[in-house]
This record gives C-alpha cells, structure tokens and sequence, in this order.
C-alpha cells in the first residue's frame, strides 16, 4: 500500500506541475509549447504507472499463478 502511495503522490505531482506550468505560460501565443507540456505530463505519469505494475503487480501475479517467466 505504501507503494500505491508513492505512486498517486508522483503522479499528484506531475499534475501539479502541469498546472502551474499552463498558468505561467500565455496559452494563446504558445498553443505548441502547452500541447508538449501536456504530452510530457502524460508520459512521465504513465512511466510511473507501468514502473509500479511491472515492479509490484506482475511480481504478485507471477507469484499467484506460480508460472515461471
């Protein structure tokens, strides 16, 4: 559970991040600079997820069903 945590509070932070990087910046002028921010938000929260299943969801499942990878 302390994991899963650590996981919401990295991806908290990402969005936080996001969010005050979109209010600093001119949104009208810069629409190509918003959209790669976002984009970069998205990866980086979705490299955290896959980090924690690989590490911690398929290590459980593997252990459950016993079958050796």
């Amino acid at each position: 559970m302390k994991e899963f945590m650590a996981l919401i509070g990295q991806i908290f932070v990402i969005s936080l991040v996001q969010t005050v990087l979109e209010a600093f910046l001119d949104t009208e002028g810069r629409k190509y600079q918003i959209r790669i921010i976002n984009i970069a938000c998205i990866v980086g929260s979705l490299y955290f997820l896959l980090q924690f299943v690989f590490d911690h969801i398929i290590k459980d499942v593997t252990t459950f069903l016993k079958i050796p990878f």
